[in-house]
């Protein structure tokens, strides 16, 4: 837990070492509709929700200022949402079992309900190969409202009790929110595949929208771009799918903003949230879908899919 003197002092900081330049401003939807910039949104405990964590700002701050951590440090002084909280922390539609298993597939929550055939593949060739699987919620969407949960406790004794030594993760924001921070090994799906030679290469240059948790490291799409012709990264614009941070759920202008700043394109990613938001418009691909050679389009019937992912059994 973050002290409120570390907190408190990171909001000061931001006032010290902001040069008031703008580009967080330009560069941000949000700060631009409420005409502030990092200093001023660190006084704004009324805006804390309205911040999609896409981190642009920081990607383009001079001193290195971060929005998503002045949001999520108002957000912990006062939580909201805690329906999300509720949700996630116990997901209806999870499907988990006490089988032992040295590599973990960890689906998430939204790729089986976005991807059911594609979940059934993965779940089919685990089960072959001789591992286990997990559909549940990664609950980063708990983290954002800002109430404590102890999602990560509760893993790692499951992790422990089902003797786990990797977990294999789908979703870019489990992966990323799993990395470095269990007690296991913590892979993508992609370096899963790759490691049995299973990974049909795509033979094109392809249009990437890279999701926010792993816009500015890469260290997902390092593994995917091993096996892509090339990418282009064209939707810089575009900061967020959004879905980010639940603040669609306060700024729905903004969130139908930037899921119509894209349209008529061909283009992949791997984020089954981000497939979602854009599929209506778009050629959506997405990465895993395609490169075990299902290529399936996105499906955004959320409840019927999910419903199908939580009773299927396990052979």
């Amino acid at each position: 837990m973050i002290s409120n003197k570390s907190t408190n002092d990171y909001l000061q900081e931001v006032k010290d070492k902001c040069i008031d330049c703008g580009k967080c401003t330009k560069n941000c939807p949000f700060l631009t509709k409420y005409k502030i910039n990092l200093k001023d949104f660190a006084d704004r405990q009324d805006l804390a929700f309205s911040c999609f964590l896409c981190q642009k700002c920081k990607a383009v701050c001079p001193v290195d200022l971060d929005g998503k951590k002045i949001s999520l440090i108002l957000r912990k002084q006062n939580p909201k949402f805690e329906s999300v909280k509720k949700q996630k922390e116990n997901y209806f539609f999870k499907n988990k079992s006490k089988r032992k298993t040295k590599d973990l597939l960890y689906l998430g929550c939204n790729f089986p309900a976005f991807y059911p055939d594609t979940t059934k593949y993965l779940m089919e060739l685990f089960n072959k190969e001789g591992f286990d699987y997990s559909i549940d919620c990664c609950n980063l969407p708990s983290d954002f409202t800002g109430f404590e949960n102890n999602y990560m406790e509760r893993l790692e004794k499951e992790l422990q009790d089902k003797e786990v030594e990797r977990i294999v993760c789908v979703c870019p924001n489990c992966f990323h929110k799993f990395y470095k921070n269990l007690s296991v090994e913590v892979i993508t799906i992609f370096k899963w595949l790759e490691e049995r030679d299973m990974i049909q290469d795509i033979d094109e240059e392809v249009n990437v929208f890279f999701p926010c948790s792993d816009r500015y490291n890469h260290i997902m799409f390092e593994e995917i771009k091993r096996h892509i012709k090339g990418f282009n990264n064209k939707y810089i614009s575009t900061n967020c799918c959004g879905a980010g941070g639940i603040a669609g759920k306060s700024e729905k202008d903004i969130a139908t903003q930037m899921q119509n700043s894209i349209k008529n394109e061909k283009m992949y990613t791997y984020c089954a949230t981000c497939s979602s938001k854009f599929v209506a418009n778009n050629e959506v691909h997405h990465f895993v879908s395609k490169m075990v050679g299902i290529d399936e389009k996105c499906d955004p019937s959320f409840f019927k899919n999910a419903l199908k992912g939580k009773f299927r059994g396990r052979k």
